[in-house]
């Protein structure tokens, strides 16, 4: 096994294996997010309003939540390629749809089966199940991360020169293409290699047996208190960086003046610090501990939103959103570094599970969150940032408690 490992044509095999699973990702994050740009004034074209407007955005996510777990805890019992299949064939449906939608009633509805093709969880344990050393987790998680954060950015960036020149309902037909491209990376280039312990378990027992030792190792799982642990510090991190994210885009337009095309260059070279720091958190986690990075990610994030209290000048804004951005790229690279160890350690067989676990969770927090910020940004321009250092503080005293990782050690970035 180790001179396959060694050889090229296997480490080239490997390489394209991984790329596909990581462009997978990033067109499906760049195909949601495509759709933010123009669905306004969609929205508008079909006599909707801005509560409506909220309701497609919501009902996604509530979807793709709902869905994300069972969809995920499947793919450990059939195999996950059929699984991530079987959701982008739903999400192209549902993505379609919405291009065909005459009134808000369907758009709602589509919308709704768009965000039922749940199977970045699937896509993420894909990346998990390559990655496997103790050392590595920190760099596969980040290279997911990364694809992720590159198309979800990506997508928001081209999404309103596509409505603009090309017409806003075409958004979605452009969605639709993109997860169709998705499928045939999938078929082309990912062969599923199924655990040796999931091989003996299903060999060596009967499927009534098999059902219900998974039941046991799952409860097993829930009741783990650091996995709880690290699914609740990344369901909250997702819940105020979506929001802080949303509201960011609002302040740096309406309340500061920028058009459109200066807001635009302005999220872009955020985003770039924010990806970067994204990676270079996962060598940070492999060389240095995820323990320190996570904790470190915390006090930073803490300590930024309380500068408010000193000036409010865009200058300070933008400096406020810069270290935010990089206190939530180390907090998220450590966070899935953190839960990805935990798992290969104690449940490698529910590695699908376990993600469906906390993006489920993220993917309901995540849905609210812009709902609960901006309403407070509303209130007040403090209040968001003041919400979001005294949460962290809590987060931070659940990590101190709760969180503990060894220490890796080795060089992690020897090639992909």
């Amino acid at each position: 096994m180790e001179n396959e490992a060694n050889d090229p044509p296997f480490e080239k095999k490997t390489r394209i294996f991984v790329f596909a699973l990581l462009f997978a990702n990033f067109f499906r994050n760049l195909g949601i997010s495509i759709i933010e740009i123009g669905l306004p004034d969609f929205v508008l074209s079909l006599a909707g309003s801005l509560t409506s407007y909220g309701i497609i955005i919501g009902i996604f996510s509530i979807t793709q939540a709902i869905f994300q777990f069972p969809m995920a805890r499947a793919s450990d019992k059939i195999g996950r390629k059929i699984l991530i299949l079987l959701g982008i064939f739903i999400y192209v449906i549902g993505t379609f749809l919405c291009y065909l939608a005459q009134d808000i009633l369907q758009l709602i509805i589509f919308r709704a089966i768009q965000g039922a093709g749940a199977y970045s969880s699937i896509l993420q344990a894909m990346v998990g199940d390559h990655y496997r050393k103790d050392e590595e987790h920190g760099k596969g998680m980040a290279l997911f991360s990364v694809s992720m954060t590159c198309g979800y950015f990506g997508g928001i960036i081209i999404g309103g020169y596509i409505s603009n020149y090309l017409g806003f309902r075409t958004i979605f037909l452009f969605s639709t293409i993109l997860g169709i491209v998705s499928a045939i990376l999938v078929l082309v280039f990912i062969k599923e290699k199924r655990s040796k312990n999931n091989k003996n378990m299903l060999k060596a027992q009967d499927k009534k047996a098999t059902k219900k030792i998974r039941r046991t190792e799952l409860f097993t799982l829930i009741k783990d208190k650091e996995f709880i642990s690290i699914v609740i510090l990344n369901s909250i991190r997702w819940f105020l960086f979506s929001g802080i994210y949303v509201l960011f885009i609002w302040q740096i337009q309406v309340n500061f003046g920028l058009n459109q095309i200066e807001a635009t260059y302005f999220i872009l070279a955020i985003v770039l610090i924010y990806m970067f720091f994204i990676m270079f958190g996962g060598y940070l986690s492999d060389n240095y501990g995820v323990k320190k990075v996570l904790l470190y990610s915390q006090i930073l994030i803490i300590l930024i939103g309380l500068i408010l209290f000193i000036s409010v000048s865009f200058i300070t804004f933008i400096i406020i959103g810069v270290f935010i951005g990089i206190g939530f790229a180390l907090f998220q690279t450590s966070g899935y570094a953190i839960l990805s160890k935990t798992v290969e350690r104690n449940y490698p067989d529910l590695k699908g599970s376990a993600f469906g676990i906390s993006n489920t969770l993220g993917f309901f927090l995540g849905a609210f969150g812009p709902v609960l910020i901006c309403y407070l940004g509303e209130l007040s321009t403090y209040l968001p940032y003041y919400l979001i250092s005294i949460t962290i503080f809590f987060t931070f005293l659940i990590s101190v408690k709760f969180i503990k990782v060894k220490q890796a050690s080795g060089d992690t970035f020897k090639g992909l």
